[in-house]
C-alpha cells in the first residue's frame, strides 16, 4: 500500500485562454472558497515579461494582479498557491495552481500546437479539511472544463518515485536518476501525443476527463470511415459513433461515478475518493478502463 502525497487534476484545452478571463478569475475564488484557506502567494508572468517574483496574495496585491492580466496578453503562466513557500518548494502540504497559456497556430497548423490548461494539484489533508470534499473537488474540474473549452484531462494521485503521472513532477522527475529509466519512454510519448488530445489520451487514471471525440473513437467513428466507398465523414456517422461509443463505455463496469461534461464529453473516476487508490477494487477498474480506452491510448514504442 503507497503514500499518496497529493492528487493532481489537469484539464487541457486548444482555446485561446485569455478570452476566459473573467470565468477563470471567478473559478480560483471557487477553488479557494472549496479549500477553505486564502491563497498565500502567486507569481505571474506573461509572455512578453517573464518574472520569477513570488508576490504575497494580499487584497491590493491580487487587484494588481487582475489588472496585469486584463492588460498583459499573452499570458505565459499564473501560479497561486497556500501556504507561504509552496511556489518555490513543492514538498510543502498544502494547495496549488496552476493556469498555463500556450500560443494557439493559425488554422492548417493544428499539428504543431501545444494544449493550454489549468492545473489544480492539494495534499490529501487539504481534501479531507475542505469545505465539500471531493464533490467539490470534482465539480471545480466540471467547471473548468466548461470554462477553458476542455478536450481532455485526468485526475491522478502522486506518490513519488516511481514515476508518476502528475505533469509537474513529471517535468521535475524526467531528469532525475531515480528514476528508473523504463518510465523515460512513456513520458517523451505522452508530450508526443500534445497536438492530438481531442482524440487521445494517456492512459487510465483515477478520474478521467473524456471528450466527444475521444467517445466516437471508441464507438469506432474510423471503422464507420472505411466501411464507406468515399472514406466520408458523414453526420450519420458522428451520431452513430457517439453512441456506440457512449453505450461501450457505460457497459464496461469501470467507473464508480459518471458525470456529464459540457460538449458531450464525460468524466468517469474510479471510486469515491482518489484516496481509494490503492484499493484492490479500483486498481481492477482502472485495468478495465485501460482496456476500453486502448483505441484511443498512449502507445509506447519498445526501445531498442
Amino acid at each position: 500500500m503507497g503514500t499518496i502525497r497529493a492528487i493532481g487534476m489537469v484539464i487541457y484545452t486548444y482555446a485561446v485562454l485569455e478570452e476566459r478571463l473573467e470565468a477563470l478569475w471567478e473559478w480560483l475564488h471557487r477553488v479557494e472558497a472549496w479549500s477553505g484557506q486564502p491563497y498565500a502567494e502567486f507569481n505571474f508572468s506573461s509572455r512578453t515579461k517573464e518574472s520569477l517574483r513570488v508576490w504575497k496574495a494580499t487584497d491590493k496585491n491580487k487587484a494588481m494582479l487582475y489588472h496585469r492580466l486584463k492588460t498583459e496578453q499573452p499570458w505565459s503562466y499564473l501560479h497561486l498557491g497556500w501556504p507561504r513557500g509552496i511556489l518555490r518548494n513543492t514538498g510543502i502540504k498544502g494547495l496549488y495552481v496552476a493556469v498555463n497559456s500556450r500560443p494557439q497556430p493559425d488554422r492548417g497548423g493544428e499539428s504543431y500546437r501545444r494544449p493550454s490548461y489549468v492545473y489544480l494539484e492539494v495534499h490529501p489533508d487539504v481534501l479531507n479539511q475542505s469545505t465539500t470534499g471531493v464533490p467539490g473537488f470534482l465539480d471545480l474540474g466540471v467547471q473548468a472544463w466548461h470554462i477553458i473549452e476542455g478536450v481532455y484531462g485526468f485526475i491522478d494521485v502522486e506518490t513519488g518515485i516511481p514515476l508518476q503521472d502528475n505533469l509537474f513532477r513529471n517535468a521535475m522527475h524526467f531528469f532525475d536518476s531515480t528514476v528508473p529509466p523504463a518510465y523515460h519512454p512513456e513520458f517523451r510519448a505522452w508530450q508526443d501525443l500534445m497536438p492530438l488530445l481531442h482524440r487521445r489520451v494517456w492512459k487510465a487514471f483515477w478520474g478521467n476527463f473524456l471528450g466527444p471525440e475521444h467517445i466516437r473513437q471508441l464507438g469506432g467513428l474510423q471503422a464507420l470511415r472505411r466501411a464507406d466507398p468515399l472514406y466520408r465523414l458523414l453526420p450519420e456517422y458522428l451520431e452513430q459513433a457517439y453512441r456506440q461509443g457512449i453505450e461501450r463505455l457505460r457497459a464496461c463496469a469501470c467507473y464508480e461515478t459518471w458525470r456529464e461534461l459540457t460538449g458531450g464529453g464525460v468524466l468517469l473516476t474510479l471510486s469515491p475518493s482518489p484516496l481509494d487508490w490503492f484499493d484492490p477494487a479500483v486498481q481492477e477498474r482502472q485495468r478495465r478502463l485501460q482496456t476500453v480506452l486502448e483505441p484511443v491510448a498512449l502507445r509506447i514504442e519498445s526501445e531498442p
